[in-house]
């Protein structure tokens, strides 16, 4: 008689409970077993004291303390299933089970494997990708709060500085605030060198007199309290080193993800402006097959840019204000999704006139940003599915997506 082991998988200890073929509970008694190199050994002895062929282990993928002992049981031969937490969850109120702890739930798992037969594969199969894809992504999570911080600052020392760039934390604005990072800074700086100043990755050119004369003229005239110059300045060149820090550490994090990356989807997904080597490897990990999503509304769902509406009592009194972005979905792919629309608002052609025309009905920049984001994974939607490289050619147009995609 065959058998399923489920394994409830901690930090620093499992429980592993053996359920056995025809039978509707797993058995009571339960190994517990540490996350060292002893536990697995004595995991191993007592898989092979159970008498029985293993038909499958299941364990669920929640954190990444299943991946070293996955791999252990795949060296070792076993079939591993490793399960969504929804799908042990739903399966254990299934059967109206109260109680919950590591014995509940290794017994839970058993149990799961024997009735439901979960699919087994190889669990760490696009691991490495997925995990080098998910780092660069929390490195651009973490630039983008420090671009908020860094607005906050300009909003304090500089307000003004929204009417020459819509976005402070843009090249050229950065360029201008690495050497004057407030209002009165700006002011004191001899217009001539302030033009001089030079954008990084631009190919050496500098800011120009024209914005030159702008920021002097609204320098000072600024509204910025004097009384904070100093620490908005000290916080300001603390903030942009760590915002050039994690560009250096992003474009590190690009060129290993661009050595894993293989096969012709990448490919075309990298023909997409906005799309580098980390944007690529999230997209593929996060979305995984694109044929499950039977329409583009899906996808933008799955990964949370989808609208939401919050118009209780006087939220709803501004139609403008009432819906939200979702951000219910998957993290790392809206984190790519983000990381498309900042970088294509200066490289993709549709992507920058979809921009253009939400800024030019009223939007804010923030909210045209997440329509962006829709409109991004949009492309990538079409780009994939249509099996063909990205052609600016082909319009803007949700219409146009739809005639060269199938959108």
């Amino acid at each position: 008689m065959s058998l399923a082991v489920g394994i409830d998988v901690g930090a620093y200890k499992c429980a592993a409970a053996v359920c056995r073929q025809g039978e509707r509970e797993a058995e009571r008694k339960v190994l517990n077993i540490t996350t060292q190199r002893g536990g697995f050994a004595a995991l191993d002895a007592w898989m092979v004291q159970q008498g029985a062929p293993i038909d499958v282990v299941v364990m669920e993928s929640s954190g990444h303390y299943w991946f070293n002992l996955a791999s252990h049981l795949r060296r070792q031969g076993y079939p591993v299933a490793v399960v969504n937490p929804l799908q042990a969850k739903y399966f254990a109120k299934s059967r109206l089970q109260r109680s919950k702890s590591d014995p509940a739930d290794a017994r839970t798992l058993a149990a799961l494997g024997t009735h439901d037969q979960p699919r087994i594969s190889e669990p760490l199969v696009g691991a490495e990708l997925k995990e080098a894809a998910r780092f660069a992504m929390r490195l651009v999570r973490e630039q983008a709060q420090v671009c908020q911080r860094i607005q906050r600052l300009v909003d304090i020392g500089f307000p003004e500085l929204r009417d020459v760039w819509d976005d402070p934390t843009c090249v050229s604005a950065l360029a201008v605030l690495r050497h004057a990072p407030t209002a009165a800074a700006v002011a004191r700086m001899h217009q001539d060198r302030l033009g001089r100043l030079k954008r990084p990755g631009s190919g050496g050119r500098a800011i120009g007199p024209l914005k030159a004369g702008q920021l002097k003229q609204l320098a000072q005239t600024s509204v910025a309290a004097p009384e904070l110059e100093q620490q908005v300045g000290f916080e300001m060149r603390l903030l942009i080193a760590q915002h050039d820090l994690l560009d250096q550490q992003i474009a590190s994090a690009d060129t290993r993800i661009a050595s894993l990356l293989d096969g012709e989807v990448s490919q075309r997904l990298l023909s997409i402006p906005g799309v580098g080597p980390s944007t690529a490897a999230t997209l593929m990990a996060e979305i995984g097959d694109i044929w499950r999503f039977t329409d583009v509304d899906q996808l933008l769902a799955y990964a949370g840019v989808h609208p939401k509406e919050q118009s209780s009592g006087k939220k709803g009194a501004n139609p403008e204000t009432s819906w939200t972005m979702a951000k219910t979905g998957n993290a790392y792919l809206r984190a790519a999704a983000y990381r498309m629309a900042v970088v294509g608002v200066q490289h993709n052609p549709i992507l920058r006139a979809h921009y253009a025309r939400k800024r030019a009905a009223g939007k804010s920049a923030m909210n045209a940003l997440g329509h962006y984001m829709s409109k991004a994974l949009a492309i990538v939607w079409g780009v994939w599915r249509g099996g063909k490289d990205f052609d600016p050619a082909h319009g803007s147009g949700r219409i146009s997506l739809t005639r060269t995609y199938g959108i």
